[in-house]
């Protein structure tokens, strides 16, 4: 599977990630941050060559969302 770049790839506000804009339901988090922080849903993500194929981020995370995700564990 190919990763389409003719969708706009934005900065993520928390983590600092590139993503597909269109891959989250806010426009300055991608859609991992936007899950761990508002609960929204999350992609589904699939990697190939360090990047997700369906919205792009790249797998990294912030410390504060790393402290959310070990709290969950």
């Amino acid at each position: 599977m190919s990763i389409n770049m003719n969708r706009e790839v934005i900065e993520c506000f928390e983590c600092d990630s590139e993503y597909f804009s269109d891959s989250s339901k806010m426009g300055q988090l991608c859609p991992d941050c936007s899950s761990f922080l508002y609960g929204f849903p999350n992609c589904n993500h699939a990697f190939e060559n360090g990047r997700c194929t369906k919205c792009y981020w790249n797998g990294k995370s912030s410390n504060y969302i790393n402290q959310l995700k070990n709290e969950t564990d």
